[in-house]
């Protein structure tokens, strides 16, 4: 009861006063630990059962590897380890156990152990099939074989006469979008209308960034007025999708209905409507956003403070970009690149060379866009043997050349 409602200490003092502990205990309390992201305290826990000599269960084993998906500095290492443990104990045909070790390494991005996995099991459901096409699609950038590959899979869940979920069309939303195949996306809408899944938010907010990308806004709408519940990722989505297609008279009207019925932007849908008034260069209407920025305690999102200084600069008031820059605490590459890009648009060739040089002073490295302010700043000025230099320094930092440069 602890665990469930939250309370692990009040479950971890029962546990170490009880006189009597057995192994459904020690696992109760390792998925109380796993609930509340106390990794630390879980391993410690798992230490201490495996050498008391308890026995895991399958349930805790599935468990405890969902938290080696996270963030944690050991995860892969801790899971790696356990899934020696699993093997020793034969749980690694389990189906629960099978899904928790392929959704690890899906997610700590080691493909080959995830297909190798993935093909020793002898029963799949549609819980497995989803974690492996989710595994083709989690990679930094999905190539047209890994989005071939999860075609394939989907193309067998079909066969094998199993039925698909959401999450099973939002991955296949997400690999068509990736790799651009329209066609065969309008083809899963389809089938998403046929298994009556349209509604869902999730599979609604793909559907609306697919549509978007074939410039299809018209569509996109459809599939937002068509969601019951909208949540704030399918408003920003819609917004963002307006914004791609430079409808950005629609972005505004579409922030206004927001507000009307009482819903909350978050920092990215903030981050949208502040673009919008930078592409419309309507400075009147970017203060208004800012106030509500201010107003709301999204100033100190660097997403928003990134876009506020782009709105400021292309507005054409180069000071209230600046006081933003400077409000700014520890900016990254992005914040100096679009405020060294705003310089130069502005003919500030000698500032946006001073914020280069203070840039990496403060050790931030410079990528390709902060390069392209550089350039245009020495462009502008003049300053064609400086302009020079820094472009032949680019290689010493990785950096390529594109057209832009």
């Amino acid at each position: 009861m602890y665990c469930k409602c939250e309370c692990v200490d009040q479950a971890r003092f029962l546990f170490e006063n009880s006189k009597e502990i057995d192994e459904i205990s020690w696992n109760t309390l390792i998925v109380g630990y796993v609930r509340m992201n106390k990794n630390e305290e879980m391993l410690k826990l798992l230490t201490s059962m495996h050498r008391n000599g308890l026995n895991l269960n399958t349930y805790t084993m599935g468990s405890v590897l969902k938290a080696c998906c996270t963030n944690m500095d050991v995860g892969i290492m801790c899971g790696k380890m356990l899934h020696g443990c699993i093997m020793k104990l034969g749980f690694d045909i389990d189906i629960v156990v099978g899904t928790a070790l392929l959704d690890m390494y899906a997610k700590k991005g080691e493909l080959h152990s995830t297909i190798k996995i993935f093909t020793s099991m002898p029963n799949r459901n549609i819980v497995m099939y989803n974690a492996m096409i989710s595994g083709f699609i989690e990679t930094g950038s999905i190539s047209k074989e890994c989005a071939n590959k999860a075609c394939r899979l989907f193309f067998e869940v079909q066969r094998q006469g199993l039925k698909p979920s959401k999450f099973t069309f939002s991955s296949m939303l997400k690999a068509c979008i990736a790799v651009g195949d329209f066609v065969y996306g309008k083809q899963i809408h389809a089938q998403i209308c046929k298994y009556n899944l349209q509604s869902d938010e999730f599979i609604g907010s793909a559907l609306i960034e697919l549509y978007s990308l074939m410039g299809s806004t018209e569509d996109g709408l459809k599939c937002f007025t068509s969601t019951p519940t909208r949540d704030i990722v399918l408003w920003t989505s819609m917004i963002a999708g307006y914004i791609q297609n430079g409808k950005f008279e629609s972005v505004l009207c579409l922030f206004y209905e927001l507000m009307a019925c009482g819903g909350r932007p978050d920092e990215f849908t903030i981050s949208n409507i502040l673009s919008a008034c930078a592409d419309l260069a309507i400075a009147r209407l970017g203060e208004h956003v800012h106030g509500h920025v201010v107003k709301s305690g999204f100033g100190n999102f660097r997403i928003v403070q990134n876009s506020q200084i782009c709105m400021y600069a292309k507005c054409g008031d180069i000071d209230s970009a600046n006081l933003t820059f400077q409000e700014t605490e520890n900016p990254y590459v992005v914040s100096w690149s679009v405020m060294i890009c705003s310089c130069a648009q502005h003919g500030c060739a000698r500032d946006a060379l001073y914020l280069f040089g203070l840039m990496k002073e403060h050790g931030i490295k410079p990528n390709q866009i902060t390069f392209v302010g550089v350039l245009s700043a020495c462009s502008y000025g003049g300053l064609v043997e400086e302009g020079l230099k820094y472009f032949e320094s680019m290689k010493d930092y990785g950096v390529e050349t594109s057209i832009e440069h």
